[in-house]
């Protein structure tokens, strides 16, 4: 019984830390950055006081509709963070991932700035880059766990990394466009477009959007640690999750840093291509090998 409420309040506990483990990350990104720019940088806390002062200032409601679509936006991230934290099926927490990101198409539609609109349009074309190579990698972790349950992967024999280790690579090459880093920092191209489909949000409501955002980017990282949640000689299955999620995040901030921003149309061919292909290559490994499962 004491066993079962601990898995229950693990996830709670990350769930409710998220944001501020979020924003702590985003905070540390913006000083490696500027430090390796030679410039001394925000302090790492400086996310936490932008919201604190966007909740401050006064609304500009352009009209009430793209203010239901972020709020959509907000829940639908937290929703598919819970849903992967307490193990549910990672098929339908893939898509409802998808679907806050659909809301933030929606709400950049929905104004009538041509900044946002253009933004919207971007996010969109992402999207059809992305969520294909996403879903495909859920599909190979159910022919090699038997279930879409993201249950599964912690009872598995083998961590998904022995088995999967080409559709981990996929992963890594769409990890930038989820966590809005270079070379695919496309939709919110501040020189070009301000802020894309969230031009037209202002004071509390761009600071929620702020909070979504510190959400994503633990969604993404838990997701990629799933391919590793076995110990590893003396370090326990935890251990081997974070040191996972150390490796996509440091792996961000370089690609970050060494890259400048690709066109839409160079997006889609690179990632895409690439992509495709190395989830293409570890189905015909998987099943040459006969480790997939019916």
């Amino acid at each position: 019984m004491a066993e079962g409420m601990f898995d229950y309040l693990i996830p709670l506990a990350i769930l409710i830390l998220s944001p501020f483990i979020g924003g702590l990350l985003i905070g540390i990104d913006r000083k490696v950055t500027a430090r390796i720019q030679n410039r001394a940088g925000p302090p790492i806390i400086q996310p936490f006081y932008d919201v604190l002062k966007l909740f401050g200032k006064e609304d500009k409601v352009v009209n009430k509709t793209y203010l239901v679509f972020g709020c959509a936006y907000l829940f639908t991230v937290i929703l598919s963070l819970a849903l992967l934290l307490f193990k549910y099926d990672l098929l339908i927490t893939t898509f409802i991932f998808g679907l806050s990101f659909i809301f933030l198409v929606l709400a950049g539609y929905s104004t009538r700035s041509q900044f946002g609109y253009m933004g919207a349009t971007r996010e969109l074309m992402q999207m059809l880059t992305y969520e294909p190579i996403l879903l495909f990698a859920v599909f190979l972790i159910r022919l090699v766990t038997g279930s879409f349950e993201t249950d599964a992967i912690f009872k598995a024999s083998e961590p998904l990394l022995f088995t999967l280790p080409l559709a981990l690579l996929a992963i890594f090459v769409i990890l930038p466009i989820k966590a809005r880093k270079s070379p695919f920092d496309i939709s919110e191209a501040h020189q070009e477009i301000a802020q894309g489909p969230e031009t037209e949000y202002s004071g509390k409501y761009l600071g929620l959007l702020y909070i979504a955002h510190f959400f994503e980017l633990i969604f993404v990282l838990w997701f990629v640690s799933l391919f590793y949640v076995k110990g590893f000689w003396l370090l326990p299955g935890w251990a081997m999750q974070a040191l996972l999620m150390a490796a996509a995040y440091v792996f961000l901030i370089v690609v970050d840093n060494l890259t400048a921003r690709l066109r839409v149309d160079q997006m889609f061919k690179q990632v895409f291509i690439v992509g495709m292909t190395l989830l293409a290559l570890n189905l015909i490994y998987i099943i040459a090998t006969g480790r997939w499962i019916a």
